[in-house]
């Protein structure tokens, strides 16, 4: 009876071992699919951060060159371009000490009186400077190496390494010694990676398209 009992004990204690066993498999499991879903979870978020940041940045709006000044106001000196007929060759020509220069940039004036200059574009003052020649400059340049140059100001609001926005008034027309048969005037200028370009015919256009 003895026997038969301890043969029943042993059975019993090995079949409570086993089911200890299996079921302490069943708890590593279930904890290991509990971290499984966990780091799944948690890919499939990054994935899909990196995708909406891709989205994004496909999604940035890309700025048209905006005019430096308000409507209204005209061009009085135009950009030189050795492919433009004579008479508007005449006028791109700036008189300087005796010496004929050809203009680099575009000339804005409204009938001698002083008017707000504007930001072209989005980006950071790279230059302030009082120039005894050229008058008040300002240079904003963005990140895409695009720079637009404001010369012949009478006062700036600007400051320098700010941010400014497109269309914000950065300081007011002026007089300045190098164009001063202009009088009251804008020099505008346009470059990317330092190259000049005709502001003229970038006006209203994707900054992308300057090249």
């Amino acid at each position: 009876m003895k026997k038969r009992s301890f043969k029943y004990k042993k059975a019993l204690g090995i079949t409570l071992a086993l089911a200890l066993f299996l079921g302490g498999i069943g708890v590593v499991q279930k904890v290991l699919d509990n971290h499984t879903s966990d780091f799944e979870d948690e890919s499939v978020v990054k994935v899909e951060e990196k995708k909406k940041t891709t989205e994004e940045t496909e999604k940035k709006t890309i700025e048209n060159l905006k005019s430096p000044v308000k409507d209204g106001i005209g061009i009085v000196r135009y950009y030189y371009n050795k492919d433009d007929d004579a008479p508007k060759q005449e006028q791109s020509l700036i008189l300087f000490e005796g010496v004929y220069r050809p203009n680099q940039g575009v000339d804005y004036a409204n009938k001698n009186e002083t008017f707000d200059v504007l930001a072209s574009i989005s980006g950071t003052v790279t230059k302030k400077t009082n120039d005894p020649v050229l008058g008040w400059v300002v240079t904003i340049t963005n990140s895409d190496k695009i720079s637009t140059t404001y010369e012949s100001l009478s006062s700036v609001s600007v400051e320098m390494n700010k941010t400014v926005k497109q269309g914000d008034v950065i300081g007011k027309s002026g007089e300045n010694v190098y164009e001063a048969d202009l009088k009251n005037h804008l020099h505008f200028i346009l470059q990317k990676d330092d190259q000049l370009f005709n502001p003229e015919k970038y006006i209203g256009q994707p900054l992308n398209t300057i090249k």
